[in-house]
């Protein structure tokens, strides 16, 4: 007479058979010590005072609570001369020039295109910017009040808005001079305007002129005064 097994010791079968695998096991690995009790650190503590001196001498020096801010040039001549530490007239060195009712951020030997720029100039021209804003090198610069005349003008009523007008920096402070590359125009453009219900149909084609400009060395202090002379 057989005896059927019952459901807990089939079930036992079932679940050791399913937790044997012919895959090999992984080494065992390496087990770190665990570290000492509270109690063992504090009587250790105790023995050895000079333990956590010799810690905190092992840590880096903190930083000091406030860095000194380095001074600011009173006079226009000192900043010229920190501008010239950084920088030369060809290199490492920028201007915020105002040119076409726009700002333009340009360095020595950048290629600038603008709208055509009338009277028409032939190739070759060297052209003067009179409104330089900002001129100035990695860390330093000369700022004019045009150079934040968005700003100022946001605090002033529309009227003072309207016939308040900034200057930029004087040219014996800093001079640039850009040469006319060449005169271009965009592709062909061709604009179609319609009426509805009214048979009005007009295409109307267009070439947008472009100037090119080479902007020249940025020169600052009394070789700029030498060179307009």
């Amino acid at each position: 007479m057989s005896i059927r097994p019952t459901l807990s010791s089939s079930l036992t079968r079932l679940s050791i058979r399913s937790l044997q695998t012919t895959a090999p096991l992984p080494p065992p690995t390496p087990t770190t010590p665990l570290p000492p009790s509270s109690s063992s650190t504090s009587t250790n503590a105790s023995s050895t005072p000079t333990a956590s001196s010799s810690a905190l001498a092992r840590l880096p020096p903190l930083l000091p609570a406030s860095t000194p801010t380095p001074r600011l040039p009173q006079t226009t001549s000192s900043a010229i001369q920190l501008i010239n530490s950084q920088s030369t007239p060809s290199s490492a060195r920028y201007i915020l020039a105002r040119l076409h009712a726009r700002t333009y951020l340009l360095h020595p030997r950048d290629v600038l295109t603008v709208p055509l720029l009338k009277p028409v100039q032939t190739p070759g021209t060297t052209l003067s910017l009179t409104r330089i804003m900002e001129v100035g090198s990695r860390d330093y610069a000369i700022r004019s009040s045009g150079a934040e005349a968005k700003a100022l003008k946001s605090k002033m009523d529309w009227k003072e808005r309207r016939l308040t007008t900034f200057e930029g920096i004087p040219e014996h402070v800093v001079r640039c001079e850009l040469t006319v590359l060449e005169h271009t125009k965009s592709p062909l453009e061709r604009i179609l305007k319609k009426k509805r219900r009214k048979g009005y149909k007009k295409t109307i084609e267009h070439k947008q002129g472009w100037t090119r400009l080479r902007v020249g060395d940025i020169i600052l202090g009394e070789t700029a005064t030498k060179g307009s002379q």
